[in-house]
C-alpha cells in the first residue's frame, strides 16, 4: 500500500503549502511493516490546477531517481509532460525510493511574451527512517550526547564503561567529535588525516566499527559523526603533496597582498624587542605603541597601494617606447566632446576604454592599460602625432586622476587593517574572556598567522590561507575567493592549525582533494549513522551537496544535523533544503534570561495545546465518482478525514536538535549557576524535538574546557551531577515520542513564564496523555518568589517526581592531574506538591510545597478527561456514511440557509448564530461556520473569538444539531436527515465533555469532518464533469445546493411545497423575491442540467410553466399565487431552458409531452385570484406551451398589467405598466417596451425624488433587444428541428394582419436580417450595407444593444448582452465579425470579475452602484445607474462561452491537432476566471457575487452569492465537457 503526499502548485508553480517561509518536508514515519528494500517509500503528488499559466507547453523536471537502484543525480532531471484541460487538474505522480533533498522546475510557453520560462528550482526532502534494532526512532524522540573523543582516553575498555553511563541516562545517539587523527594542535577539528583514525585508539578501521556496532546492540544507542570538510590540520602530511587544495599565491593570485601582510606581520613580530617595542602587553597604550610600528615597519614598508593602483612610472615609461608603433595600429577612439579638459570625465573614459580588466587584487601592479590604446586617446585629446612632454605631463595627470579612487579604496582597507588589528591584539593579551596570551614570541606572536608557511620536497615555500570565520559574513560567499577582501583587511577570525580548503567550482578545478574528501565521506557514512556537519555556513553549498550525496550513496538513512550561524531564518532554509539537513542545532545555554529561555521552549515544543487540526475542507477537488473511495482504500493511507485527499505538504521551520548544552559554549556553573543545570536539562527535555547535551553537563563540569589544549579524561566512575534525573526524564520522552509515531503534531504544548518560574505542559493530543513540568530556574541568585497556585482544567494530575540541585557547601575543585573536574554537587529529593482534583469542577490545583528553591523541578503525570485515541476516531469517522442517503435538498437545509431561510424554517424562531466578538455567520448550516473556521483553522488561530467563545461554553455545540430538529419534519426524507442529526448530536456531545480548551479543537474538527462529508455527497449526487472537476467548477457547483430548496414561503406552486431556486443570497431568498422567472431559466442550464439535477431542472419548467399568461413568464413567480408579468426576455430563457433540457437530458424529448396545470387560461389576456375556479383548470403540454408563446408574440401582446398602481410597484408611472410587444415581419424581429418600462434584465427603475428620476427606468431598452432576437431565432431553429424530427405538431403562427407564418420562415426572415439591423461595420464605406444613422455611432466593429430604441443613441451603446445571443444563436453571427467585436469587449469592458454593463467612453457611463444613495444625481441617486457600468458577473459567463466558440472556429492556434481545444484557449480563458477562482474560493457566502463597481472593486449593496453567476461559468465548463466527450 503506497503513502501518498499532496504539493500543490501556483499558476507559475511555486509550491502552495502554508507559510511563505519554510521547508518543505515529506512526513516522518514508520515504514510500512511490509517494506522491503526497493519498494517505493511515499509517493508525491505534484498538483497543477487546471488552465495554470505553466501548462502552456509545460513539463516538470525533477530529479527524484526512477527506481531504488538508480544514483541519484543532482543535475539530473527526469521530464513529465503536463497535460491539463480546464476542467480537470493534473496529478503527477513521483514515487520516491530515497531520502534526500529533491527539486524540480517548470519550463513553460509564456503566451504573452511568446518566449519559453523556466520557473527557478524548489526543494522538498524525504526524510531518513530511523531505526535502533528494528525500533523506530522519530525525531522528536533523538536524545542525543555529545562527546569530545580525545577526552574519552585511549583505552576502549573505559569507552565502554562511558558508553554504558550514557546509555543509562537514556540518550539513544552519541555524537563524537572527529575520530581521526589529529594535527600538531591536537584540537578534534584540526584533522591530520581524514582517512585514517586515530592510531593511538583504534589498529583499524574495523576496530572502529565493531565499537559502532556494539554501541547498537548492547547500548541501543546509534552514532554520529562530525563531518570536516571546510579545512584540514596545517601540519597534514598529504597537503605538502598537493599544495594546489588550499589556497595559495598560485591558485589565488588575489591573496598574495593578505600573504605579504601576514609575512610581515610575522616578521614585525619576532623583531619587536628589537625596535624597542613592547613585548608584554599591560595596557591599550601598549598596543597604540605597537600599532605606531605597525604603520610604520609593516604598511610603510610593503608599500600595499601598489596592488591596488597603477604604477604610473611605468606606464610613462611604456607610452615613450610604444608611442610610435601604437600610433601606427590607428586605433579609433572618438572621445566624448565634454571629456578633453575634464580630467575626471577623461579619466574614467580612459579607464573604461584601456584597462585590461577591471581593478583587482593581484601581483604587485598587475592593474595595467593597454598602452596602444591610451596613446591613441592622448593623441586625439592633443591632436598631435609627435610625442613630447605635453603628452607625457598629460599622461600623468590621467594616471594620477586615474588611481585617485584607487587610493581611496586602498586607505579605507588600510584603515580596517589596523582597526582589526588592534581588536584582534586586545583580544588575545588584555580582554577578560581572552585567551591572555601573555608575552610575545615566536611560539604565541602578536596574533594569528593568516597563513600555513611550508616548503615542499623541491624547497619551494608555499603560504596556505588559514581556515577561520567571520563575524556576520555571508555564508553564500567563501571570505578566501575574490569576492572579498577579508584576508587582506584581517577579518577573519582565523584557526591558525587549520588550512582552508579549495574545492573551487568542482572536482575539475582539485581532483585530489575532492578524491580525498569523497573517499572519507563515504567512509564516514558507511560505519555512522549520522553526520554533524563541522562549520557547515562555511561549506560552500556545491560542496555540501556533492559530498551529502556521495554520503548518502552508501547510508541513505543518514541522520544529519548542522549547527548554521548564517545570519538569518531565509539562509538557514536555504541550507536545510538544499542539503537536506535533518535538524538545526540550537541551545538553551544562549538564552541570556528567563524569558528568552522561554521563547526557545515555545519555538522549540512543539504545537501550542489545542491546536486545530488540518482538514481538506474546500482546499482540493474532492474525487467524488463511486469507486472513489474503493481507489482511496489502496492508495491513500493517511488522510486527515474520510474524504479521499491525502494529507499534504506544508512548510515548516527547521527541525531542531535542541542541546541544554553544546560542547563549544559556557556551561550553567559559567554563565548561570550550577543549579540551573538541572532546570535547563528537565525544560529542553519537555521539547517536542531532538534533543541533546555535551558530555559533562548532566556531570557538572565547572567550566567550558579547552578543546585543543586540555589533556584530561572523562572519569567513567563519576556519579555526581543529574545523570538519574536525565534518564527519568528520557523515559517521558520516549513514552510522548511514541503515541503518535505517524503525526508529530499530535504531541501539543503549552509555557508558561512567571519570574524565575517556568512550566511545561506537553500533551499528546490523541490520547489525552501527557506531563506537566515546573522548573524554578537559577540564571542568578535571586529573591524569594513563589508560584500561584496552578488549575488544570478537565485535567487529573499525579506526582511523579521532585528534584534540587544543591551544589555542595564549602566545595573545592581539586585538580585532578588525570580526569576532568566537576562542581560537587548534591540531587535532592524535594517533597511533591499538594495536588488534588474536584469532581465537581473537574479542575486539579497544584501547589508547590514551601521549599522549592532556585534549581527545582516538579514533574507530573496528566490525562485530559473524556480525551483518547477513541475519541479522535469517533470525531472523524462515520460522516460518510451518515449522509450516504440525504437528498441535495436536505443538503441545502443542513448545510446553507441564510438568515431569512432560517426563519422561514422556523417561523421565525431561528436565524444564524451570533459570535460575539466576530459578528453573525452568513448561514445558520455548517458552510456558515467552515467559512469562518477555514482560515482559523489554516493559521491555528486560537486567539480567534470564535475559539474564545467555544472556550466559554457549548452553546455552539447545542445550536449546530438543534438547528436541524426541524429539517427532520420539513424534509421528504426524514430518516436520512434524522441520521445525519444523530451522527452529529452524538459527537457534539461527546466533545462537551472534554476540557475547555479542546473544544474550540473538536468542535473544528467535527464541524470540518461534517461540512467534507456533505460536500463528498453533494459532488457525488451531480454529474461526472463535476465529481471530477477542479476545485473552483466543484465551488461553482455547490452554488447549484446553495440556491435550491424548500422554503414555506416561496414554493414554486401553492398547492404543494416543492423546491425553489433563488436568484440570489440573501437579497433574494424567501418569499415573493427568490423566484425570477429571469433569473431561473438564466441559472437553469449551469446549476441544474450541467450538474446532473435533472429533476429538479424539470420541475422549475413545468411548475413556471403553469404560471404562463400573455405569452410571458413572469418575472416574479411569487409561488403562482400573485406572479407578475413586467419581464419581455424572462419567457425566451424559459424557451431556451427547454430546448437545453430536450438536447442535454437523456429522453429528454419526452418533457415536450408533460402535461402542466395552467394558472391561467390558455391564450387569455384575464386575470382571475387563485380562488377562482378557472385556476388550474386547464391542462396544456411543454409543447403546447412553446408554441402559445410563438403564437401570441407573432399576433402581438398588448395588456396592462394587473392590480397596476402604486400597491404593485410604487417607483412604477402610470403608463409604465402598459406592457406592448409586437413583431416587425419585414425583418422578423421581435420589438417591445417603452420609455417608461423596462422589461428586459436591465430593469431599475428611478426611485429618487430629490433627483428628479422617479419613475423613468435607467435602462429602459426598448425597441428589439439583442439577446431577445437571439434567443427569439434559437426557439425557432428548435422547432424547426424538432418539426422535422416529427416531435412538434404546430408548422405556423398567425401574425398580427391575419397572416400565415410558418416556424422555418420565420427562422430564415430573423436570419437574414439579424447582421443588417445589429452589426456596426469597422469601416464606415461599409455602412451603406447595415441599417445605420453614421451621425451617432460611438463605437464601431461591435454588435447593437438595440435596434429602433425610444432613443437612437442608445442602439449603439457597446454592452455585453450581445454574447447572450452568440452563445445561443451562433448562426445569427459572421465569425470573423464576432471576434473582433469579443476582442474589442474583452478590452473595453471585461472587469476582472464581470462585464461592465455600458462602454466607459459612454457619456452615462456611471461605474459605481450605491443604492442608499439619494442625492440630486438624476444619473445615479438610489442607483439608477444599476446597469450602466457596474460590472455583473453572470455576463462574464456568456462572453468566455462565446470568446471560446469564436475563438475555436476562427483561430487555428486555439485547436489542437485534433480540432479540440488547444492549451492556449485553456490559458486564454484560465487567465480570465482567476479572479473568479480567487473570489469564490475566499467568499464567506461561498458563491460569485451579483456585481462589483468599476474594476472588479466591493459593492455593498451587491447580493454576495448569486444564482446566475455560478451558473454562466459553469456552462462555459459543460460547453467545453460536452464537446470533448
Amino acid at each position: 500500500m503506497t503513502r501518498a503526499v499532496f504539493l500543490k502548485v501556483d499558476n507559475f508553480g511555486a509550491p502552495v503549502a502554508g507559510s511563505s517561509s519554510g521547508v518543505i518536508t515529506l512526513p516522518s514515519v514508520p515504514l510500512d511493516p511490509n517494506y522491503k528494500e526497493g519498494d517505493v517509500l511515499l509517493q508525491l503528488h505534484i498538483i497543477i490546477e487546471a488552465g495554470s499559466t505553466i501548462a502552456n507547453k509545460g513539463d516538470l523536471w525533477h530529479n527524484v531517481p526512477s527506481s531504488f537502484a538508480k544514483k541519484f543525480e543532482r543535475d539530473k532531471f527526469y521530464q513529465q509532460r503536463i497535460t491539463c484541460s480546464l476542467y480537470e487538474d493534473t496529478v503527477i505522480a513521483i514515487p520516491i525510493y530515497k531520502p534526500g533533498s529533491f527539486s524540480y522546475f517548470i519550463s513553460y510557453q509564456d503566451e504573452e511574451l511568446d518566449v519559453q520560462k523556466t520557473t527557478r528550482q524548489y526543494y522538498f526532502i524525504s526524510p531518513p527512517n530511523i531505526y535502533i534494532n528494528g525500533s523506530y526512532l522519530p525525531f522528536n524522540n533523538i536524545s542525543l550526547q555529545s562527546v569530545v573523543s580525545k577526552w574519552m582516553g585511549n583505552d576502549l575498555i573505559a569507552w565502554e564503561q562511558i558508553f554504558d553511563k550514557i546509555s543509562k541516562k537514556g540518550y539513544n545517539m552519541i555524537h563524537f567529535t572527529p575520530l581521526q587523527s589529529r594535527g600538531e594542535s591536537n584540537s578534534p577539528y584540526s584533522i591530520y588525516d581524514q582517512l585514517q583514525f586515530d592510531p593511538v585508539i583504534f589498529n583499524s578501521e574495523t576496530e572502529v566499527e565493531q565499537m559502532v556496532s556494539r554501541l547498537h546492540e548492547e547500548h541501543g544507542i546509534l552514532s554520529m559523526t562530525d563531518v570536516v570538510w571546510n579545512h584540514t590540520a596545517n601540519n597534514s602530511d598529504w597537503l605538502r603533496c598537493h599544495p594546489e587544495a588550499g589556497y595559495n599565491r598560485e591558485t589565488s593570485p588575489h591573496l598574495i597582498s593578505a600573504i605579504e601582510l601576514d609575512l610581515r606581520l610575522k616578521e614585525f613580530s619576532d623583531s619587536m624587542a628589537n625596535h624597542g617595542y613592547p613585548t608584554i602587553i599591560k595596557s591599550t597604550d601598549d598596543i597604540l605603541t605597537i600599532m605606531d610600528g605597525i604603520k610604520v615597519h609593516v604598511l610603510g614598508d610593503l608599500k600595499l597601494w601598489q596592488f591596488y593602483v597603477l604604477d604610473v612610472r611605468s606606464h610613462v615609461n611604456e607610452l615613450r617606447e610604444n608611442w610610435e608603433t601604437s600610433l601606427q595600429r590607428n586605433i579609433k577612439i572618438v572621445l566624448p566632446q565634454d571629456s578633453y579638459e575634464d580630467y575626471s570625465k577623461l579619466a574614467e573614459f580612459v579607464k573604461d576604454k584601456c584597462l585590461s580588466l577591471p581593478f583587482h587584487l593581484a601581483e604587485r601592479n598587475a592593474n595595467r592599460l593597454d598602452i596602444s590604446s591610451f596613446a591613441c586617446i592622448l593623441a586625439s585629446i592633443l591632436d598631435t602625432s609627435e610625442y613630447s612632454s605635453e603628452v607625457e605631463n598629460r599622461a600623468t595627470r590621467i594616471l594620477n586622476e586615474i588611481n585617485l579612487p584607487q587610493y581611496k579604496i586602498y586607505d579605507e582597507d588600510s584603515n580596517e587593517i589596523l582597526e582589526q588589528l588592534f581588536n584582534r591584539i586586545k583580544y588575545l593579551r588584555l580582554e577578560e574572556h581572552g585567551p591572555q596570551l601573555g608575552e610575545i614570541t615566536a611560539a604565541a606572536p602578536l596574533t594569528e598567522p593568516y597563513f600555513t608557511v611550508f616548503q615542499d620536497k623541491n624547497g619551494k615555500q608555499w603560504e596556505l590561507a588559514n581556515n577561520g570565520w567571520i563575524w556576520g559574513g555571508n555564508p553564500l560567499v567563501d571570505f578566501a575567493s575574490p569576492q572579498t577582501k577579508s584576508y587582506l583587511r584581517r577579518e577573519v577570525i582565523i584557526w591558525g592549525d587549520c588550512v582552508k580548503l579549495r574545492y573551487g567550482s568542482g572536482p575539475d578545478d582539485s581532483p585530489y582533494l575532492w578524491k580525498r574528501m569523497l573517499e572519507y565521506t563515504q567512509k564516514c557514512a558507511k560505519i555512522f549513522d549520522g553526520f554533524r556537519i563541522d562549520n557547515c555556513h562555511s561549506t560552500p553549498l556545491h560542496v555540501g551537496e556533492a559530498l551529502l550525496d556521495a554520503a548518502r550513496e552508501v547510508n541513505p538513512n543518514l541522520y544529519v544535523v548542522a549547527e548554521l550561524f548564517s545570519g538569518s531564518e531565509e539562509l538557514d532554509i536555504l541550507f536545510v533544503e538544499r542539503l537536506a539537513i535533518c535538524s538545526l542545532i540550537r541551545e538553551a545555554m544562549q538564552a541570556y534570561s528567563v524569558g528568552e529561555l522561554s521563547r526557545l521552549l515555545h519555538r522549540h515544543g512543539g504545537g501550542p495545546i489545542g491546536s486545530l487540526r488540518w482538514l481538506p475542507l474546500d482546499e482540493f477537488s474532492y474525487p467524488a465518482t463511486k469507486d472513489s473511495q474503493v481507489i482511496a482504500a489502496n492508495v491513500f493511507i493517511d488522510k486527515a478525514s474520510e474524504i479521499p485527499v491525502p494529507r499534504v505538504c506544508f512548510r515548516n521551520a527547521p527541525h531542531a536538535l535542541f542541546m541544554d548544552c553544546t560542547h563549544d559554549n559556557e556551561v550553567p556553573n559559567q554563565k548561570r549557576k550550577v543549579e540551573d543545570t538541572l532546570t535547563n536539562a528537565a525544560l529542553v527535555s519537555f521539547c517536542s524535538c531532538a534533543v541533546g547535551s555535551v558530555y559533562g553537563y548532566d556531570e557538572c563540569f565547572p567550566a567550558l574546557l579547552d578543546l585543543v589544549n586540555e589533556q584530561r579524561i572523562y572519569n567513567p566512575s563519576s556519579i555526581n551531577g543529574i545523570p538519574y534525573v536525565k534518564s527519568r526524564l528520557s523515559d517521558i520522552r520516549e513514552f510522548l515520542s511514541h503515541q503518535s509515531l505517524d503525526h508529530s503534531e499530535d504531541n501539543e504544548v503549552h509555557v508558561h513564564h512567571e519570574g524565575q518560574f517556568v512550566t511545561v505542559h506537553r500533551t499528546n493530543s490523541k490520547t489525552g496523555r501527557g506531563y506537566f513540568l515546573i522548573a524554578r530556574t537559577k540564571f542568578e541568585e535571586g529573591a524569594h518568589e513563589t508560584l500561584p497556585t496552578i488549575n488544570l482544567s478537565g485535567t487529573k494530575v499525579n506526582h511523579e517526581f521532585s528534584y534540587s540541585l544543591r551544589k555542595k557547601k564549602d566545595f573545592d575543585i581539586s585538580f585532578d592531574p588525570q580526569y576532568l573536574p566537576e562542581v560537587p554537587v548534591d540531587l535532592v529529593e524535594l517533597s511533591p506538591p499538594q495536588v488534588s482534583f474536584n469532581e465537581s469542577t473537574k479542575k486539579s490545583c497544584i501547589t508547590l510545597p514551601e521549599y522549592f528553591p532556585q534549581g527545582s523541578i516538579t514533574i507530573l503525570s496528566t490525562l485530559m478527561e473524556s480525551v483518547d485515541e477513541e475519541l479522535e476516531k469517533f470525531t472523524t469517522t462515520g460522516a460518510i456514511e451518515a449522509t450516504e442517503e440525504l437528498s441535495l435538498i436536505d443538503i441545502q437545509g443542513i448545510l446553507y440557509r441564510c438568515e431569512s431561510e432560517e426563519r422561514d424554517a422556523s417561523a421565525g424562531r431561528d436565524g444564524v448564530y451570533d459570535i460575539p466578538g466576530h459578528g453573525r455567520l452568513v448561514y445558520a448550516g455548517v458552510q456558515g461556520w467552515i467559512s469562518v473556521l477555514k482560515d482559523v483553522i489554516k493559521k491555528n488561530d486560537l486567539a480567534h473569538p470564535i475559539c474564545e467563545h467555544l472556550r466559554e461554553g457549548s452553546w455552539a455545540c447545542d445550536y449546530v444539531t438543534n438547528r436541524l430538529n426541524k429539517f427532520v419534519e420539513l424534509s421528504q426524507n426524514p430518516g436520512a436527515v434524522n441520521r445525519f442529526r444523530k451522527w452529529l448530536w452524538f459527537r457534539m456531545d461527546r466533545i462537551k465533555r472534554v476540557p475547555y480548551f479542546l473544544l474550540p479543537r473538536y468542535f473544528c474538527t467535527v464541524v470540518g469532518v461534517a461540512y467534507e462529508a456533505l460536500r463528498f455527497r453533494a459532488l457525488s449526487l451531480m454529474s461526472p464533469m463535476v465529481q471530477t472537476g477542479t476545485r473552483f467548477l466543484q465551488n461553482l457547483s455547490l452554488v447549484s445546493v446553495q440556491m435550491v430548496g424548500c422554503m414555506n414561503s416561496a414554493s414554486l406552486t401553492p398547492k404543494e411545497m416543492i423546491p425553489s431556486m433563488a436568484a440570489g443570497l440573501p437579497h433574494f431568498s424567501y418569499d415573493y423575491m427568490r423566484c425570477w422567472g429571469r433569473d431561473i431559466f438564466l441559472s437553469l442550464r449551469g446549476l441544474l442540467l450541467a450538474t446532473g439535477r435533472f429533476d429538479e431542472a424539470k420541475s422549475h419548467i413545468v411548475n413556471c410553466g403553469k404560471t404562463l399568461k400573455h405569452g410571458l413568464i413572469p418575472n416574479l413567480i411569487g409561488s403562482g399565487a400573485e406572479p407578475r408579468f413586467n419581464a419581455r426576455d424572462a419567457v425566451w430563457f424559459y424557451a431556451q431552458s427547454i430546448q437545453d433540457y430536450v438536447r442535454e437530458v437523456p429522453n429528454g424529448y419526452e418533457i415536450l409531452q408533460e402535461k402542466v396545470e395552467r394558472r391561467f387560461l390558455p391564450f387569455d389576456d384575464s386575470w382571475f385570484p387563485l380562488t377562482d375556479p378557472r385556476a388550474y383548470s386547464v391542462m396544456s403540454t411543454i409543447e403546447e406551451l412553446l408554441y402559445e408563446i410563438l403564437s401570441r408574440h407573432a399576433s402581438g401582446i398588448s395588456y396592462r398589467e394587473a392590480n397596476a398602481g402604486p400597491n404593485l410597484d410604487s417607483q412604477m408611472s402610470d403608463e409604465g405598466f402598459n406592457v406592448r410587444v409586437t413583431v416587425d415581419w419585414n425583418n422578423g424581429l421581435i420589438f417591445g417596451g417603452s420609455q417608461n418600462n423596462c422589461g428586459t434584465w436591465m430593469d431599475k427603475m428611478g426611485e429618487s425624488e430629490s433627483a428628479g428620476n422617479k419613475g423613468i427606468p435607467g435602462t429602459p431598452r426598448d425597441g428589439a433587444a439583442i439577446e431577445i432576437i437571439g434567443l427569439l431565432k434559437s426557439t425557432l431553429q428548435f422547432v424547426v428541428e424538432l418539426r422535422k424530427r416529427g416531435l412538434f405538431k404546430f408548422n405556423k403562427v398567425t401574425n398580427q394582419h391575419g397572416n400565415d407564418i410558418t416556424f422555418e420562415s420565420w427562422n430564415t426572415l430573423v436570419a437574414k436580417n439579424f447582421e443588417h439591423c445589429f452589426y456596426v461595420p469597422e469601416d464606415p464605406s461599409d455602412d451603406a450595407n447595415y441599417d445605420l444613422d453614421s451621425a451617432i455611432i460611438n463605437r464601431r466593429g461591435i454588435y447593437k444593444d438595440l435596434y429602433r430604441s425610444g432613443k437612437p443613441y442608445e442602439d449603439y451603446q457597446l454592452r455585453p448582452n450581445f454574447c447572450i445571443a452568440m452563445c445561443v444563436a451562433p448562426e445569427l453571427f459572421t465569425p470573423s465579425f464576432a471576434l473582433r467585436s469579443l476582442k474589442k469587449a474583452d478590452i473595453l469592458i471585461r472587469g476582472p470579475i464581470g462585464m461592465s454593463t455600458l462602454d466607459p467612453s459612454d457619456l452615462n457611463y456611471r461605474p459605481y452602484y450605491n443604492n442608499s444613495e439619494d442625492s440630486t444625481d438624476f444619473a445615479t441617486a438610489k442607483g439608477r445607474n444599476y446597469h450602466q457600468g457596474p460590472e455583473w458577473v453572470w455576463l462574464t459567463g456568456f462572453f468566455l462561452r462565446a470568446f471560446r466558440f469564436y475563438h475555436l472556429k476562427e483561430v487555428d492556434f486555439c485547436r489542437n491537432e485534433k480540432g479540440d481545444q488547444s492549451t492556449h484557449l485553456d490559458l486564454l480563458l484560465s487567465r480570465r476566471l482567476s479572479a473568479h477562482r480567487s473570489w469564490i474560493a475566499e467568499s464567506v457566502w461561498a458563491g460569485l457575487t451579483e456585481l462589483t463597481n468599476k474594476g472588479g472593486s466591493y459593492c455593498r449593496d451587491s447580493s454576495p452569492t448569486q444564482a446566475w453567476s455560478a451558473a454562466t461559468l459553469i456552462e462555459l465548463y459543460h460547453d467545453m465537457y460536452l464537446h470533448e466527450n
